[in-house]
């Protein structure tokens, strides 16, 4: 009875469908469409999608999206293997973004191939290039970046990870690249000649052509220089992002410039530099900023903080009580940069900046900061902090004192 029942069921669910003109939803999707879902998948994956039905049998060989992961195979030799297939069995679309992630041994990486991957995608009119080789334990094999993804004039977007170059300049250098992330890319130790650390970046990628630039988890050498002004030369920078920034050594100069005409947003994170750190940014709108070891005392050049927002951060662990007075360091040098601002009409804190800076602020007198012209202070302020709300009244009453406007005004969100 059971079974007869079941028979019935599946009979009278196939009758409605075919009442019911049903079609296959995901079949008739239009092929620019299924194209954008495909890209959001690995290659290997995409390919699998071929069996679906007799029209996806080659939509994977236009997809503008070449993914390789070698996470995916058992064995290194089948992930090249797959790879050159894919690359020889490709229709002559466009390659819109090529990420390749090969993790592997840690003396070797297979540079043929690399080579292979780069000089299709620049020759498919590629914009957007990730590449992670990281080892398998520690650190990364050596490699070297293929010159075919120097002379690409269609790449705007350039991501390394895990890397390790053995080429420290190149004749071509990135002519069109905008955007470029570099996170664990330690420079060949030749690099180390150069009398500016960042200047073997340089010579590789060209940084004049940059909008938007992040370093991560970097290793310097120290070369002697008093003062260090990296980017000085990037005149079309617009976002700067240093994390994990540190020097080689206990030496480090005796100032770190950050200066760049076109700089919007700044945001430096977990840098251990023991220096003095000079922002000069006449276009600076947004600065974050987050400390392990608050040892950088800041100075900023900026003709006004009008429009100005400022959000700095604590890490979550308590500090040690022997790094209290270089925090106090640190937090003068931000409080100084307001001090050093009294014709700004207009300025926004973010509430962490409000909590971090309320310590410190309290140890100067109101007649330290007297803004002049300071009509609006902005804590950005929500309902998640309203258990704060005693602190806040506590340092709205400390900037309120040192405005002498008397419709000064405290907003928050």
């Amino acid at each position: 009875m059971k079974k007869m029942k079941k028979r019935i069921l599946a009979s009278q669910n196939v009758d409605y469908c075919k009442s019911a003109d049903c079609h296959d939803r995901l079949g008739d999707l239009p092929d620019c469409l299924i194209h954008h879902i495909l890209s959001f998948l690995e290659t290997k994956d995409a390919i699998r999608t071929c069996v679906l039905s007799k029209r996806w049998r080659h939509l994977w060989a236009s997809v503008t999206c070449l993914n390789f992961s070698s996470k995916s195979f058992a064995r290194l030799v089948d992930f090249r293997k797959f790879v050159l297939w894919v690359l020889s069995h490709r229709d002559s679309s466009h390659v819109k973004v090529l990420i390749y992630s090969r993790f592997g041994v840690d003396y070797a990486t297979d540079q043929y191939l690399l080579n292979k991957v780069i000089e299709y995608a620049a020759s498919h009119g590629v914009k957007e290039i990730r590449i992670n080789l990281q080892a398998k334990t520690f650190g990364s094999p050596p490699f070297e970046i293929p010159l075919a993804l120097f002379a690409c004039r269609s790449l705007k977007m350039l991501e390394f990870k895990d890397c390790h170059p053995t080429n420290v300049s190149s004749p071509i250098g990135c002519r069109s690249l905008e955007i470029l992330h570099l996170e664990r890319f330690s420079m060949h130790p030749a690099a180390a000649d150069f009398s500016n650390p960042f200047a073997s970046l340089a010579e590789l990628f060209g940084f004049t052509t940059l909008t938007t630039l992040h370093l991560n988890s970097f290793s310097l050498c120290y070369t002697g220089i008093d003062c260090l002004d990296p980017f000085v030369n990037c005149v079309n920078l617009k976002t700067l992002h240093l994390s994990e920034m540190s020097f080689q050594s206990d030496l480090n100069p005796r100032d770190f410039v950050i200066s760049a005409p076109q700089l919007k947003n700044l945001s430096l994170m977990c840098n251990r530099f023991k220096c003095k750190i000079i922002v000069a940014a006449p276009q600076l709108t947004n600065f974050s900023y987050l400390y392990s070891t608050p040892c950088a005392f800041f100075e900023f050049g900026l003709p006004s903080l009008d429009g100005l927002t400022i959000d700095i951060h604590e890490p979550h662990d308590q500090l040690e009580k022997s790094h209290h007075k270089k925090r106090q360091e640190t937090l003068h040098g931000l409080i100084n940069m307001l001090r050093g601002h009294c014709n700004s009409e207009a300025v926004k804190l973010s509430f962490c900046t409000v909590a971090v800076t309320c310590g410190t602020a309290i140890l100067l007198k109101p007649e330290c900061l007297s803004f002049s012209k300071l009509k609006s202070l902005n804590f950005g302020v929500g309902s998640t902090y309203k258990i704060f709300i005693n602190n806040l009244d506590h340092i709205a009453a400390y900037f309120r004192n040192c405005s002498q406007h008397a419709d000064f005004e405290i907003v928050t969100i």
